[in-house]
């Protein structure tokens, strides 16, 4: 395989600032997409997914899951044709349409069981795939921010319509909250740089649909802002990762329901956690623990919106400190291909 050259990007601010109006029209327009692909669907899913593609998927896996529908997330690196069962639909997720893992996964598959979403056509992963959603060449950032939201959206709608229950006008509304997020939640944006600029380092813990924002926010924290950052899940945490924490670490937590106990033990032992959750939970103890409110959201909707605080949240770091996120570190290599070939 040949590595691509790179595209040109919008700058970070751009690309976050277009999310609102975006989105909105994406959940306009990928209903007729997907009722092109009505009566396709299989008893498995598995997904391929790197990078920021890979966060975005957790949202379909959870949505799926929730609704019966076995689906594993997997990036495609080790995946071989003895891997293909049958009944299966394989479904690689690139927004660039030219990511290695993805283009050699798929390439493994038959062609009838392939499905992919793609915002780049064409691009080698949607010539594989004879059914693809498009997400319509939204001008993405370098360290992503439309492309991954849009991403996560079409993986929310995906699973509605793969179970008959999508609900296109509450995502077409999804765009106008979404904005309400932005003009609200800047203070609180703030806050967590501050305290991640302070601390150096920060973990983000979630379950489910959060999990997307966690394993996302992690990516933007290294790539935008230049520092260390790592996602975890909740149970996980629960049982042994969370042991690092001590007064002047620093926890994000998208919360679903099921993450109070770890928030209050946070702060009980005077780490500082911020939550995000559609309803405050109850504490009272004494330790830093801020919390984040977005009411009515569902649990793909809060974790869309989570992301774009952390966005925010890389917007106040830079700015502090001088970086502009899209500001490259590495060339990456081997991570594109022009053709599938």
């Amino acid at each position: 395989m040949v590595t691509a050259t790179t595209s040109s990007w919008n700058s970070f601010d751009q690309a976050f600032s277009s999310q609102p109006e975006t989105l909105t029209h994406l959940a306009t327009a990928l209903p007729d997409q997907l009722d092109r692909h009505r009566g396709s669907g299989a008893e498995r899913l598995v997904v391929f997914g790197i990078g920021a593609s890979h966060a975005a998927a957790h949202v379909l896996v959870a949505e799926c899951s929730a609704r019966g529908i076995p689906c594993e997330l997997l990036t495609g690196a080790d995946f071989t044709a003895a891997q293909v069962r049958p009944g299966t639909t394989y479904l690689g997720i690139s927004q660039s349409g030219r990511s290695v893992e993805i283009v050699r996964a798929l390439s493994e598959v038959p062609e009838e069981s392939r499905m992919s979403v793609v915002n780049r056509i064409p691009s080698p992963v949607a010539d594989l795939t004879p059914r693809h959603l498009w997400l319509g060449d939204v001008p993405d950032s370098r360290v992503s921010t439309i492309g991954y939201t849009a991403t996560a959206l079409a993986m929310a709608l995906l699973a509605e319509h793969l179970t008959g229950d999508l609900d296109g006008k509450r995502w077409i509304r999804f765009g106008e909250r979404l904005a309400g997020v932005i003009r609200e939640r800047r203070g609180d944006a703030v806050r967590v740089a501050v305290d991640l600029l302070r601390a150096g380092h920060i973990d983000l813990v979630s379950s489910g649909a959060g999990l997307a924002a966690a394993e996302g926010g992690s990516l933007l924290i290294r790539e935008g802002v230049g520092r260390p950052a790592a996602s975890f899940d909740t149970r996980s945490y629960l049982h042994g990762f969370m042991d690092s924490a001590k007064p002047g670490t620093v926890h994000l937590i998208v919360n679903r329901g099921a993450e109070a106990l770890l928030a209050r033990q946070l702060a009980d032992h005077g780490a500082t956690v911020h939550l995000i959750g559609t309803d405050p939970i109850e504490y009272a103890g004494t330790g830093p623990l801020y919390q984040i409110e977005l009411p009515g959201m569902t649990d793909a909707e809060l974790s869309i919106a989570s992301s774009v605080i952390l966005q925010m949240v890389v917007q106040e770091a830079c700015s502090a400190i001088g970086r502009r996120p899209e500001d490259p570190v590495f060339v990456r290599m081997d991570t594109k291909v022009v053709s599938a070939a």
